[in-house]
């Protein structure tokens, strides 16, 4: 998560270079991880990052704080990525040592699906294995659960502001986040029943 403070907002819209560059700082590395958790790719995270610093610079003499900052900065990166897809007809790809969901409380980290056998080589060679697995079962996730559990998970999204983001009820963004976490269980309990 990240703040932008009003000082920083009111010298963009006064074209102040000094404040676009301090709100690029604020912005770069967080909306940048979006980008690439949601694509899968660092390049084209930073090309996207540099479409949606320049939107965020030509709307915000407009913006009004109806929402957070932060909501309104992820809406415009998520739009883009969404387009970027809708003409590359590929879906987005996600990391995964992140937490992913909090179940009475406790969080639960993906990595924590993966079992740890230790540092030795073919425990780290086993680990990278299940890591790519754990990868292609997030990216035969559909879009809307993708986007809702990179939000949550890997930027910490509160419910309320992915569903802002994602234009759906609250309810709705907690279900897509859940049904995440079950359709990749699920897939990775298959994979590894395929195996045996």
């Amino acid at each position: 998560m990240f703040e932008v403070s009003p000082e920083v907002i009111d010298g963009c819209r006064r074209k102040s270079e000094e404040s676009y560059s301090a709100l690029f700082g604020v912005l770069e590395r967080p909306v940048v991880n979006f980008l690439h958790r949601m694509c899968g790719e660092r390049n084209l995270a930073e090309d996207l990052f540099q479409d949606t610093f320049v939107r965020i610079l030509k709307a915000l003499p407009a913006w009004q704080p109806r929402a957070k900052f932060s909501t309104w900065v992820f809406t415009i990166a998520r739009n883009l990525a969404l387009d970027h897809f809708k003409h590359q007809r590929r879906g987005p790809g996600a990391s995964t040592d992140q937490a992913i969901d909090e179940d009475g409380g406790k969080i639960i980290f993906l990595s924590e699906m993966i079992p740890g056998e230790g540092p030795s080589p073919a425990a780290l060679a086993e680990r990278s294995e299940e890591v790519e697995r754990l990868r292609a079962a997030i990216e035969r996730l559909g879009v809307v659960k993708r986007e809702a559990l990179v939000l949550r998970v890997f930027h910490g999204l509160p419910y309320t502001e992915i569903a802002e983001i994602t234009g759906c009820p609250v309810g709705t963004a907690k279900y897509r986040v859940h049904d995440a976490v079950q359709d990749l269980t699920k897939m990775l309990a298959s994979d590894e029943a395929l195996e045996a």
